[in-house]
């Protein structure tokens, strides 16, 4: 079941073919487009914080959370599996950091976080505020980026650091336009 017209019309922008199935939490969705073929599965949380732009294909699936009232960037053909996690802001130590706190207590430094086109988040993998995956880059399972992961690697643990290369000639024999897509790079445009 997916969620009704009227809740897809609070979106920023809503391309073609768009999912956004019922039980997925949204919050300010204002704040979110959603480009063409794009699919949000049940159970995740997305909170559009200053930002959050999903490209073309992409999949977030459930139990997925991108939170933390900063930006998100995520180009097309990306994905993220089950319970990963992007945080785009938290609480500094040098302040309350109960976000049920007065705001005068806290200190919340907001970021941007990049998954660039066809990169990938695995199952309950992390991305700390401001890191990045270039242009086909693998976070792997239970990994967590503490910092930016370059395009085509495939970085694993915690810290998270580079443990193999993915090779794009697969994609491109599937007729995916890799390099059209290398050439619009998100990190490449900021």
């Amino acid at each position: 079941m997916l969620k009704d017209p009227d809740f897809m019309a609070t979106f920023a922008a809503v391309g073609e073919g768009v999912q956004v199935f019922a039980d997925a939490l949204v919050l300010n969705p204002g704040a979110i487009a959603l480009a063409d073929g794009a699919r949000v599965d049940d159970y995740c949380r997305l909170e559009g914080g200053t930002r959050l732009d999903v490209g073309r294909y992409v999949h977030i699936s459930s139990f997925v959370s991108i939170f933390g009232g900063g930006t998100c960037l995520i180009g097309d053909g990306a994905a993220l599996a089950g319970g990963a996690k992007v945080i785009t802001g938290s609480d500094q130590a040098d302040a309350c950091m109960s976000a049920a706190a007065p705001i005068e207590w806290r200190h919340v430094e907001r970021h941007t976080s990049v998954l660039d086109h066809l990169s990938f988040v695995a199952t309950n993998a992390t991305m700390l505020p401001g890191t990045s995956l270039g242009v086909g880059a693998i976070l792997a399972a239970g990994a967590v980026a503490v910092k930016d992961v370059p395009a085509w690697e495939v970085w694993g643990g915690v810290p998270a650091r580079k443990v193999g290369e993915r090779d794009p000639a697969p994609l491109k024999a599937r007729g995916v336009p890799v390099d059209e897509l290398e050439a619009r790079s998100l990190l490449a445009a900021g």
